[in-house]
């Protein structure tokens, strides 16, 4: 019996001191709001240490942080017992509604180091952005990994819609080179194919009188194009040529090239579409031609045959659903992405669709968003 009683005791007081122990290594977190120019190399050790991309941290946070027309974006940081272990960031946009504009920011870069990657950590930082985001910012929102996605979705964001990727194949042999069993074929049918498959596109395709055309840069026609632009019932992010200038020309992640719609005299610009290559295929990033049907046609029909021009296999662009995608379904695309809900019923071709978060700050008197957002992968942070 006093065997069992000294055991008992034993035990008790190791599980005491578990507990003390572990109280006592549970770290304070705190979410302070970041000096942009102090913090600058804090924050960017962060994401050297967090984040799958990279590349050219120190140009992409003067960019997007530091140089953005829209003014300066915000950044807080999180500490656990005073030592940083995570951020948050929001990048400034402005925002059509209708006939008003108004701020908006893009929630990005939720970077946390790898031994404090739980629920709190982020939950705090997501919190602290939500609270302490500028007064001016009147609409929040963002399309993050599935991770990041529950986050957005425990703190309140509203899931506004789906993002889509949506892609047409120009030259199927550089797939069937990809392929096990027909890599030995490929070099000897895949010309043949891709001739075939280029004679199929081209079908039916009529000449026309607007110009398409390579554009050196963003000129005086770009703001006539969105100055004139008339739209009620959309949501969409501000597409002058100083945001364009920016978002594309300075960028220092890629290099993108400019596909312009113009009328025969070259005088006006009807739209335009914004693209960069990876990996053989061109990836549009913008778009927009805001007058009729046809133009939005006859503009993407010239992307694809600049590409083909270009020995590129195939294009690549991701959008919700509505006048975009059903011009995309017509134009020969399809789509490549799937709803996670419905992922048991996924193709292997097929990959989890985006979804796009928003959250309102608005005020009674300030306009409510659409019942849809004009969203390209531009409206990203990057």
């Amino acid at each position: 019996m006093q065997g069992q009683q000294a055991f008992l005791t034993c035990a008790a007081r190791k599980f005491v001191c578990r507990e003390s122990a572990e109280f006592l290594i549970m770290p304070e977190y705190r979410v302070v709001s970041a000096h942009l120019e102090k913090d600058r190399q804090v924050i960017i050790d962060l994401w050297r240490r967090n984040l799958a991309d990279t590349k050219c941290l120190e140009e992409k946070y003067d960019w997007h942080f530091l140089n953005n027309p829209f003014g300066p974006g915000q950044i807080w940081i999180l500490k656990a017992d005073g030592h940083p272990i995570g951020t948050t960031s929001l990048g400034m946009r402005r925002l059509k509604l209708g006939d008003c504009i108004t701020t908006a920011g893009v929630a990005c870069d939720l970077a946390v180091n790898k031994d404090h990657r739980f629920l709190q950590p982020a939950l705090m930082l997501q919190r602290a952005l939500l609270s302490s985001a500028n007064p001016g910012v009147q609409i929040l929102y963002g399309v993050p990994n599935l991770g990041g996605a529950s986050v957005m979705k425990y703190v309140g964001y509203r899931q506004f819609c789906s993002v889509d990727r949506y892609a047409k194949v120009l030259r199927p042999s550089h797939y069937l080179l990809r392929s096990p069993k027909l890599k030995v074929m490929a070099p000897f049918i895949g010309s043949i194919v891709d001739q075939g498959f280029l004679a199929l596109q081209s079908f039916g395709r009529r000449k026309d009188s607007r110009v398409a055309q390579v554009l050196p840069g963003f000129d005086e026609r770009f703001d006539e194009l969105w100055n004139g632009l008339r739209c009620a019932a959309s949501a969409l992010t501000v597409r002058n040529r100083c945001f364009l200038k920016w978002r594309y020309r300075e960028c220092p992640l890629r290099q993108y090239k400019i596909l312009g719609l113009l009328t025969p005299d070259d005088s006006k610009l009807l739209g335009y579409l914004i693209y960069y290559v990876e990996d053989a295929s061109a990836i549009c990033v913008d778009l927009l031609a805001p007058g009729s049907p046809e133009d939005l046609n006859c503009l993407l029909s010239s992307w694809s045959a600049l590409a083909l021009a270009e020995g590129l296999a195939s294009l690549s662009i991701s959008c919700p659903s509505g006048s975009l995608a059903n011009a995309l379904m017509s134009q020969g695309f399809s789509q490549r992405s799937l709803a996670p809900e419905i992922k048991s019923g996924r193709t292997p071709g097929h990959e989890p669709s985006k979804t796009l978060f928003t959250h309102l700050r608005l005020s009674g008197t300030e306009p409510v968003v659409a019942d849809s957002w004009y969203y390209t992968e531009g409206d990203s942070p990057y």
